[in-house]
């Protein structure tokens, strides 16, 4: 299966006189890749992909695959593969019928759609299930059906919309695992789409957040995570502490009313200037007594509330007028009470300056 690059220059859609639902999204995805488009609903990315399927016309922009340009080319023209939530197979087909359907529609002959169809169920591990009908498949096993009917035709690219939103829990685990194998063994390049921002950790080579009908950041999971651009970002992806503080000194100080003073990375703002801090929950340790350690910042911290998740504690607490969440393993947090005063500290390293506010 030959893997196929995707570029969208200034693409945009807007319905009438009501405001754009993609505003100007610009990206480059690269042959093989899998990108995640992640953010809230109405953010514009399930648009974004209709466009690229070729199910809705652009009011603007680009779209080029393989450095072709589609965007008024008709959907079945493009030789794209699109998987979506409700899996779309026809119940009175039997699994085999369902993933051939595509090669029929192109005139591939039946001694040839055969073969092409077990090849494509035995990658999606459904062997044996050929003459079964979709009625008798689980929610997950059809969502693999769907895949195969993808794949069957060797796509230039496969779209998937929220494919995993039906599934349990647990399932939808086991399938984040079972797709990255599939992208992984059959090297086509994979555009995701989904509000789940463990779905996009979990899967992505790089994920590409919207928020208003535009592209915030994109950027591989742990960049994202770690390195937000946007306070939008920050916020959506993961839990987070965002604290206003004030640039005091050149040599990277800054001043959050509560917390005190404190180093951090400034290389893009000056003294005067107000900033956004991140520190995120996990990164924030809580104690007993307050220890001397340069790289270390601590302050006072008094505990309002406690959730237990299992395997983590969800403390969430005051610095003075401060509010911040800190996560703490389960069994390191035995001794915590909820109306308890303890220090809270982070490492210098572990806070991330977002924008100002």
């Amino acid at each position: 299966m030959t893997a196929r690059s995707l570029s969208l220059t200034n693409l945009m859609k807007h319905y009438g006189g009501l405001q754009r639902a993609v505003d100007d999204v610009s990206l480059d995805v690269a042959p093989g890749e899998f990108i995640t488009f992640l953010g809230p609903s109405g953010s514009g990315k399930t648009t974004t992909l209709m466009m690229i399927a070729g199910f809705q016309e652009p009011s603007g922009g680009q779209i080029n695959i393989a450095g072709r340009s589609v965007e008024h080319i008709p959907a079945y023209e493009r030789n794209i593969g699109v998987v979506f939530q409700n899996y779309a197979l026809f119940p009175h087909m039997t699994v085999e019928h369902n993933v051939a359907f595509p090669l029929k529609m192109r005139g591939v002959g039946k001694k040839e759609r055969e073969p092409k169809s077990k090849d494509a169920l035995a990658r999606v591990g459904l062997q044996g299930f050929a003459d079964r009908h979709p009625g008798e498949l689980s929610g997950g096993q059809q969502q693999r059906v769907a895949l195969a009917r993808a794949l069957v035709f060797e796509p230039d690219l496969i779209l998937l919309d929220e494919p995993l939103g039906a599934l349990d829990k647990n399932l939808r685990e086991h399938m984040q695992l079972e797709l990255k194998r599939i992208h992984r063994e059959a090297g086509v390049t994979m555009i995701y789409v989904t509000h789940d921002q463990t779905e996009a950790m979990t899967m992505s080579d790089r994920i590409a957040v919207f928020n208003s009908g535009r592209i915030e950041q994109v950027g591989t999971p742990l960049d994202v995570y770690f390195k937000p651009k946007t306070k939008f970002v920050a916020s959506f992806v993961g839990d987070s502490n965002l604290i206003d503080a004030d640039v005091v000194g050149r040599d990277g100080s800054v001043k959050a009313s509560d917390l005190g003073q404190f180093n951090v990375d400034l290389s893009d703002h000056r003294p005067g200037e107000r900033v956004s801090l991140l520190i995120r929950p996990e990164m924030i340790r809580l104690r007993k007594d307050s220890h001397q350690d340069p790289n270390v910042h601590s302050c006072q911290f008094t505990i309002e509330s406690m959730v237990n998740y299992g395997d983590n504690i969800l403390v969430i607490g005051t610095a003075g007028q401060t509010n911040l969440r800190v996560r703490v393993p389960s069994l390191d947090g035995k001794w915590l009470r909820e109306g308890m005063m303890c220090i809270a500290e982070w490492n210098r390293d572990n806070v991330h300056v977002v924008s100002g506010p």
